[in-house]
């Protein structure tokens, strides 16, 4: 695993504590209860702190599983 995708699961284990290591990597909007649009603008907040960088208000609809963040986090750093 990535050094990134360890920092990403720290930013979705602040959001979402209730979930376990192993749920991360295959949790969604669909799946966690608790993943509503608050939750999603809070997860953003906490990746643009921990990675350094800005995710647009038009990038939010992809935030809605790890997998979709994963790609969307690559696609801004590698751009950086």
């Amino acid at each position: 695993m990535s050094n990134m995708e360890e920092r990403l699961k720290k930013c979705f284990n602040a959001v979402f504590p209730d979930l376990s290591a192993d749920e991360i990597p295959r949790s969604s909007s669909a799946s966690v209860a608790t993943w509503d649009s608050l939750a999603t603008v809070t997860l953003v907040s906490v990746i643009e702190e921990e990675f350094g960088i800005m995710i647009a208000p038009e990038d939010y609809e992809y935030m809605i599983s790890f997998d979709l963040v994963s790609q969307c986090l690559e696609s801004k750093t590698v751009n950086a």
